[in-house]
């Protein structure tokens, strides 16, 4: 491990945390630059243009080619460069970017101190045809009703835009009732089922996944923990095993379970190198060192 990998990972969630309000800043910056006659950057997290550089929101973009019929090369080039980035690194956009997932973060620590019982020990990892079945019916809902339903959906989106409102208009729209709504949902019913399961966003950044995009790497002989106390699972944001095969679409490559696990075997790791293959007996060995 270099020294650069060291100091990452020794600093994985406190830079995580940076890059997270850092983000916010850039958007409460942008409008009232744009105010004072800036206008270098315009734009929210729908579509920025820096300079000569446009940059779309790939779910934008994938909406505008399911309502127009049309591929608009423009759009698809401005498309490109949040795609390579989650072709070589996941979903690091929603875990290191998005407001609503600092937001969504932080109220629910507010659930976890005010309903303790709903707190998990010990997650699992969804089925992936779930995740997959809710962006279908939302592309299909796109295409059929010809309704922007991913513009009117977007948290990223409705949260720059609403920023950009209040800080350059002096308004908000009903669209903040939505995300309060959202979130007051996952407080009390349905801990972060947006991130996890309906974000279209998200969903259409995992469209593009090969075997060397970054993921979290497991190794059971590194892992020192007993099945009743799993510091990774309690760090999960979304409520996963990263223990267990199947994370990923719903995993967002946040890290807090390997900075969880830092302090313990230092079983968890990212890694750019493919997945190994293993035999019916290596994967149950695996499951009866795991359990």
């Amino acid at each position: 491990m270099t020294r650069f990998e060291k100091f990452i990972y020794e600093h994985l969630h406190i830079l995580r945390r940076l890059v997270q309000v850092a983000a916010l800043l850039f958007l409460v910056a942008v409008p009232i630059l744009n105010k004072f006659g800036f206008n270098e950057i315009l734009g929210t997290f729908y579509s920025i243009k820096i300079g000569n550089l446009d940059i779309v929101d790939p779910a934008l973009m994938l909406q505008n080619i399911l309502l127009t019929k049309e591929i608009y090369f423009p759009m698809l080039l401005a498309g490109i460069i949040p795609l390579i980035i989650a072709l070589l690194l996941g979903k690091v956009f929603c875990s290191w970017v998005c407001p609503f997932n600092l937001f969504a973060e932080f109220t629910d620590k507010l659930r976890k101190k005010i309903r303790p019982k709903t707190v998990k020990f010990h997650n699992h990892n969804p089925k992936p045809h779930y995740y997959w079945l809710v962006f279908g019916i939302i592309l299909t809902a796109v295409a059929v009703l010809g309704v922007p339903l991913i513009a009117l959906i977007s948290m990223p989106g409705l949260i720059s835009g609403q920023i950009a409102d209040a800080l350059f208009w002096g308004s908000l729209g009903f669209e903040i009732i939505f995300v309060l709504l959202i979130l007051t949902v996952e407080v009390f019913w349905a801990p972060r089922f947006w991130c996890k399961y309906a974000c279209p966003v998200g969903a259409t950044l995992s469209l593009l996944r090969s075997r060397h995009t970054l993921k979290i790497h497991y190794n059971p002989r590194q892992c020192s923990c007993s099945s009743k106390y799993l510091p990774c699972n309690n760090a999960c944001p979304v409520q996963l095993d990263p223990r267990h095969a199947g994370i990923y679409p719903y995993c967002y490559n946040c890290g807090e379970c390997v900075d969880a696990c830092r302090q313990e075997g230092q079983a968890l790791t990212f890694t750019l190198q493919p997945a190994e293959k293993l035999s019916a007996a290596q994967i149950q060995n695996r499951k009866q060192m795991i359990d």
